[in-house]
């Protein structure tokens, strides 16, 4: 595991297509096909990489109790809308903490644990739930080669 800098960043607001779903996370893949099937179907451009919002901590709940959004970006100017399993949310700018997790999802919570360290030190103040941008994944490449951004949205105190 690498633990890269951590960067304070404005995210322009976006356009999401999303899936809100309680279960394992294990099922992640699944969700990423339909992502990706429903973009290519229905003519959407993809705009970055898939991604994760948590609104549970892995642990503490039934790994079947996660509930969790899974996403992928879509172009601003996408006419499509929600189709009832896919929902498509516009995201307002906002200020977020970043880290880049290189390494296996197993080591993950190293770099939490210093992102929330970061924002104490720092005088943020965390106010929404972590996000994680999956850059590659299990399939692609070695577990030591993953690379996953982590976002915290946060405020500046």
């Amino acid at each position: 595991m690498i633990i890269m800098k951590i960067t304070d960043k404005i995210i322009k607001e976006e356009k999401l297509a999303i899936i809100n779903y309680k279960g394992h996370v294990e099922y992640m893949d699944i969700l990423v096909s339909k992502l990706t099937t429903w973009v290519e179907v229905n003519e959407v451009e993809a705009t970055g990489p898939p991604f994760a919002i948590y609104y549970t901590i892995p642990g503490s709940v039934d790994d079947d109790e996660m509930i969790y959004d899974m996403g992928i970006p879509i172009a601003n100017d996408s006419e499509i809308e929600d189709d009832g399993e896919i929902n498509i949310v516009e995201l307002l700018e906002h200020r977020v903490l970043a880290i880049v997790h290189k390494g296996s999802y197993s080591t993950i919570k190293k770099s939490y644990k210093e992102m929330v360290d970061y924002s104490i030190e720092n005088n943020y103040d965390i106010i929404g739930s972590p996000k994680e941008i999956y850059f590659n994944s299990p399939h692609e490449v070695p577990e030591e080669e993953l690379k996953t951004e982590i976002q915290f949205p946060v405020i500046k105190m």
